[in-house]
């Protein structure tokens, strides 16, 4: 059924199965996903008859992360000295332009792997594009790392432990620009799993708080040209496929 529903170029909705390749490991990530971007989804949901329901409660959860995403972002607005409502309004839902994703995950059982294998990454060390990434894990599949001070010479990684009701935040690389980079956005990676851990599946839920096409992205000290959301990001883009 998931390859009648398969990501369409430059659109960030649909199914995908190991395409992400990171610059960092230079091979493809042991996952595929299925990404939520309203404006985008078109024919790409799923059929009652084929899942039901599945729309329905896909939406409800997307509106729930956007509103803790904004929650958080208005936090950081404060601090920022923008005015009221200013990352609520470039993360308009009701627009043509909006960007936000909600992406569910599966990173592939590893039942069968050989100890080659093992030596990879789930997901290679990487920062997202967008200005905030809530991430639900399920208990007891962990794999999560994040590594704060990248700009250092010496890496030091941190597992995330995976709680109930616990929504893990990350910093992308939109709100670090915005912030003049006050914020550094967050450098983390999905390891293998450990001797002793399940090699099953993992499956996790993550919500990429994206501004607009047409916002346009500038720190209140000016440290960078203006930009906008969709100009920023294919910038991103392209850089990472270098």
């Amino acid at each position: 059924m998931k390859r009648k529903y398969p990501l369409r170029p430059g659109s960030n909705a649909g199914w995908e199965y190991k395409a992400q390749i990171r610059p960092s490991t230079g091979t493809a990530d042991q996952k595929e996903s299925y990404q939520i971007t309203l404006p985008r989804m078109g024919d790409l949901w799923p059929t009652g008859e084929e899942l039901s329901g599945f729309r329905a409660v896909m939406l409800a959860f997307e509106r729930y992360n956007w509103a803790l995403g904004m929650k958080v972002l208005e936090c950081f607005r404060m601090k920022l000295g923008f005015k009221a409502d200013f990352f609520t309004e470039a993360h308009d839902p009701q627009s043509p332009d909006y960007l936000s994703t909600l992406r569910l995950l599966h990173y592939l059982g590893m039942e069968n792997a050989t100890a080659e294998d093992l030596r990879y990454w789930r997901a290679g060390a990487h920062t997202d594009f967008d200005c905030l990434t809530l991430l639900h894990q399920r208990p007891d599949q962990g794999g999560l790392q994040l590594c704060p001070g990248k700009e250092s010479d010496k890496l030091e990684w941190t597992d995330v432990e995976p709680l109930p009701g616990v929504v893990t935040c990350n910093i992308g690389d939109m709100l670090m620009r915005w912030s003049d980079d006050k914020l550094l956005s967050t450098l983390h990676r999905v390891r293998m799993p450990k001797e002793g851990e399940s090699l099953g599946s993992r499956y996790s839920l993550a919500f990429f708080c994206q501004a607009n096409r047409n916002a346009v992205i500038q720190g209140p000290e000016k440290r960078y040209e203006p930009i906008t959301a969709y100009d920023y990001l294919q910038q991103r883009i392209a850089a990472n496929r270098l």
